[in-house]
C-alpha cells in the first residue's frame, strides 16, 4: 500500500522569526529594511543617559505605527535599524516618523539637549535605507556585533533582546538575580504584588538616574535570558538522555 506523501511545507519549521507573511486586508507581505541616520551635526550625542531614553522610546513609537522593530544599533552619533513594515507605508514616511518620535521624546526627557544643539534638531538631515530579506537579518545582526568589538558601539539590541518577558518567567528565576537587580525588576515590571512604576518614579525610589536603573534593568534581562535558556537547554538533554 502506497504511503500517503508528507505535506512538506507543514512539516517544516521555520528558520527565521521574520519568515512568516504579515496580512492586511487581501494582501500578504514580507518587507524589511536596514535604515541609519545620524545625529545633528554628526555629533556623538549618545551618552547613557541618551542612548537609556532612546532604547525606550524606539520600540514605543514603532508599535504605535506598527513597524515591526527587528533590531537596531547605537553608536555614539548615528543609529542604525531593521524594520518591518507595510507596503502601504513610504520609506520617508518611516524615517520621519520616526526622527519626529524620538527627537520628541528626548527632548522632553532630557532639557539639556535644548541648550547644546537647539530645539527639535536631534537628527541631522537625510537617511540610508535599503531593503533586505527576511533570511539577511541574522547576518545582518551577526555583522554588527562583530564590528562591535572593533568599532565604539554603545548599544545593540537583537529580535531576542526586545521580545518582552512575562513577568511569570522573570519571577522564576528572580532569585537567581542580584538583590539591586531584583529591586529595578519588581518596580519597573510590579512583580510580586509591588505597583509598576516608570523609569523615573523607581530611579527617584532608589536615589538613583534613571538611565542608571535603565541600565540596571536591561543587564537583568539579558541575564534572564540566558538562564531560561540554560534551563530550557537541561531540559531537552534531560529529555534525550
Amino acid at each position: 500500500m502506497a504511503k500517503k506523501p508528507v505535506d512538506s511545507s507543514r512539516q517544516r519549521t521555520a528558520r527565521s522569526p521574520f519568515e512568516k507573511l504579515r496580512t492586511t486586508g487581501s494582501s500578504a507581505y514580507r518587507l524589511y529594511a536596514v535604515i541609519a541616520f545620524y545625529a545633528r551635526a554628526k555629533k556623538p550625542l549618545f551618552d547613557a543617559e541618551v542612548t537609556a531614553l532612546f532604547s525606550q522610546a524606539l520600540p514605543d513609537i514603532c508599535a504605535s505605527y506598527d513597524y515591526q522593530l527587528a533590531a537596531y544599533r547605537v553608536v555614539p552619533n548615528q543609529v542604525y535599524l531593521i524594520l518591518g513594515f507595510k507596503p502601504t507605508d513610504a520609506l520617508a514616511d518611516v524615517v520621519s516618523n520616526i526622527k519626529r518620535g524620538t527627537a520628541h521624546r528626548l527632548f522632553e526627557g532630557i532639557p539639556r539637549l535644548v541648550a547644546e544643539i537647539g530645539k527639535r534638531n536631534f537628527w541631522a538631515e537625510g537617511y540610508f535605507a535599503e531593503t533586505v530579506g527576511y533570511a539577511e537579518i541574522d547576518a545582518i545582526t551577526h555583522m554588527w556585533k562583530h564590528r562591535a568589538r572593533k568599532e565604539e558601539t554603545v548599544l545593540i539590541q537583537t529580535f531576542e533582546d526586545l521580545m518582552p518577558l512575562h513577568p511569570k518567567q522573570i519571577e522564576r528565576v528572580l532569585d537567581d538575580l542580584l538583590p539591586a537587580e531584583r529591586v529595578v525588576l519588581r518596580l519597573l515590571h510590579g512583580l510580586q504584588g509591588e505597583q509598576v512604576h516608570t523609569l523615573e518614579q523607581a530611579a527617584e525610589k532608589l536615589s538613583l538616574k534613571p538611565h542608571e536603573v535603565h541600565q540596571i534593568a536591561q543587564e537583568s534581562l539579558a541575564k534572564i535570558r540566558a538562564l531560561l535558556r540554560e534551563r530550557r537547554t537541561e531540559r531537552t538533554v534531560g529529555r534525550s538522555a
